[in-house]
């Protein structure tokens, strides 16, 4: 059976898609590329690390100066591959504070939380914990994205994507960068309708 052909706007995406896997690809730290250790931990790592490029937080709430605050809870080993993604980061970068904390910890000193590892009933007293509050959320439970988080990852097909809340990040203040909007498989507006 003969494949139809893909129009320019399939091929776009897909070229769009390739560029950022291959991005997160050689953002990671060279100590991981030369032991060819590339996990899933370590390709979460290289988003986390390097998403907030792409990431505008409030100026009284992110001076520019100021390192950014990249929490995980519920997941010891994101933690630790986070930390050593942050340690291959350039000079010219804002630095990036690796906190482990506990989902009843103190969550609005956050620029960042990474939730993985948690209950349903957990993640959603987390992400209230820090509703409306410049900290964008990110986490790879299925339901992530509709219990009121703004980044779910996950793996398809052994690379890494992400869909977007875009409603809750602008509640929070936060300004997403369109690179990376581009880049995610879906956009959403709150209500489950993308609108990419």
């Amino acid at each position: 059976m003969k494949r139809s052909p893909e129009g320019p706007g399939r091929r776009i995406a897909r070229w769009v898609w390739r560029i950022g896997v291959a991005l997160a690809v050689l953002l990671l730290p060279p100590s991981v590329v030369q032991t060819q250790e590339v996990t899933e931990p370590a390709l979460k790592a290289a988003f986390l690390v390097n998403i907030e490029s792409f990431t505008e937080w409030p100026p009284d709430a992110l001076p520019a100066s100021s390192p950014v605050n990249a929490c995980v809870v519920g997941d010891l080993r994101q933690a630790e591959a986070l930390e050593r993604a942050g340690k291959g980061r350039g000079k010219s970068r804002r630095s990036v504070n690796v906190l482990r904390v506990q989902p009843d910890g103190p969550l609005q000193s956050c620029h960042m939380l990474y939730v993985s590892g948690l209950t349903t009933s957990q993640i959603t007293a987390v992400l209230q914990a820090v509703q409306n509050a410049p900290v964008l959320t990110i986490g790879d439970a299925d339901d992530f994205r509709r219990l009121g988080g703004m980044l779910h990852l996950f793996v398809d097909t052994g690379r890494i994507a992400f869909n977007v809340n875009l409603y809750r990040a602008r509640q929070a203040r936060l300004d997403l960068s369109s690179r990376l909007l581009g880049l995610a498989q879906h956009v959403h507006q709150g209500s489950g309708v993308p609108v990419q």
